[in-house]
Formats: C-alpha cells, sequence, structure tokens
C-alpha cells in the first residue's frame, strides 16, 4: 500500500494503514498545497480547527515532497501546542500524553517529511502498532490495484466520512454531535490505550 505523508493523520489514514502488513511512504511526489500533508483537523472549543504547518514556498513549485521545507517565520510550533492543549486539556487522556508528545513542538525540524514521519511512528507506538513503513526511493506511478494506492484520498482537507465510522466519546461532542474525519490524536486523548480498538 502506498500513502501520502501526512501531517497527525486521520483517523482513517490508521485504519487503511492496519488492514495492510506494508506500508510505503511516496517522498517523491511534488507537494500538494491544502492537504493533509501539511494540515490536520482537530475538535477546539469554537468546532473544527485546522492545523497548518507552514511551509517555505519555493519558486520551483515542482519540489519533491522529500526536499519541502518547513518555514519558521511564525512560532507556528508554539500555536499548534496551545490549540492542542486547549482542544484536549480536559480529554480523558491528553495529560497521560502530552509529556511525549510535545517535545514535537520544541524541537526545530527542517523538513516536513522528515517530521511526519518521526510523528507518525510515535502515533503508532501509542497505539501499540508495529508496522513496516518505508519511504519510496522514487517517484512511485499509479499502481495497478486502485484499493493499493491511497495517496489521492490524501489530496482533500476533511474527507467526506461514511457512517460507518466508530463513533467515540469527543470532549466538544456535546455541543452538536460527534463529529468524524478528525485526527488520530482525537481519539487517541479520547480513548486511550482502546484508540486501536476502536478503529474499523
Amino acid at each position: 500500500m502506498i500513502l501520502a505523508t501526512a501531517y497527525l493523520p486521520p483517523i482513517w489514514y490508521f485504519e487503511k494503514l492496519l488492514s495492510t502488513d506494508a506500508v510505503v511512504i511516496e517522498g517523491h511526489e511534488h507537494f500538494v498545497k491544502q492537504t493533509i500533508r501539511n494540515r490536520a483537523h482537530i475538535l477546539s472549543p469554537n468546532g473544527i480547527q485546522s492545523l497548518i504547518v507552514p511551509v517555505v514556498h519555493e519558486n520551483n513549485s515542482r519540489v519533491a515532497i522529500k526536499d519541502k521545507r518547513i518555514s519558521d517565520d511564525i512560532p507556528w510550533q508554539r500555536q499548534h501546542w496551545r490549540s492542542l492543549c486547549a482542544a484536549y486539556q480536559r480529554s480523558a487522556y491528553f495529560e497521560f500524553y502530552q509529556d511525549d508528545l510535545a517535545p514535537f513542538y520544541e524541537k526545530k525540524y527542517e523538513f516536513l517529511l522528515d517530521y511526519n514521519m518521526e510523528l507518525l511512528h510515535f502515533l503508532l507506538g501509542l497505539l501499540q502498532v508495529k508496522k513496516s513503513i518505508t519511504i519510496s526511493s522514487e517517484y512511485q506511478g499509479p499502481m495497478e490495484t486502485e484499493s493499493n494506492d491511497l495517496r489521492v484520498l490524501c489530496n482533500g482537507g476533511l474527507p467526506k466520512v461514511s457512517g460507518e465510522e466508530t463513533t467515540y466519546p469527543q470532549v466538544f461532542g456535546y455541543k452538536g454531535g460527534f463529529v468524524p474525519g478528525l485526527s488520530i490524536v482525537d481519539l487517541i486523548f479520547n480513548a486511550g490505550p482502546d484508540a486501536r480498538k476502536k478503529m474499523s
């Protein structure tokens, strides 16, 4: 299975990842704007909030994702951490995980792919999932079996999620009901050790 890289990937990303033995992350595609490659969605007190990792915009727009640099022109890490704290400090398990997650919002990273990959391995560890994940050594053309090529699913923002997604208690769910399609951290902070069991 091949996937694009993603920042704090959505729950469906992990469900797809769990359904296969080996995963390849595309490292040579061109960076695609306004996608989960550099943005995540969480449920804040005011509704869905997008967390966007700013990237350097080169004159050449055809930059491979492996070479896409993170921009530090704004204090985005501090902003993201504050947003995560505001959204999840009242969740059942945020306090349990926050000390392990905090360093990702303190250490400086040069490349988006490196940052995303470290976060991905960390999140898999929280879910107690061991998975063979590699980065492609060259651009992977379209795969013969579309069900194994999930890069196109990574091109949107919040995906249209079917009603089959497993629900779980959300901190602000009382305001308007369950909100699907969010980052895996929403599930982890709310369900803790049961997060993996909640995924279909």
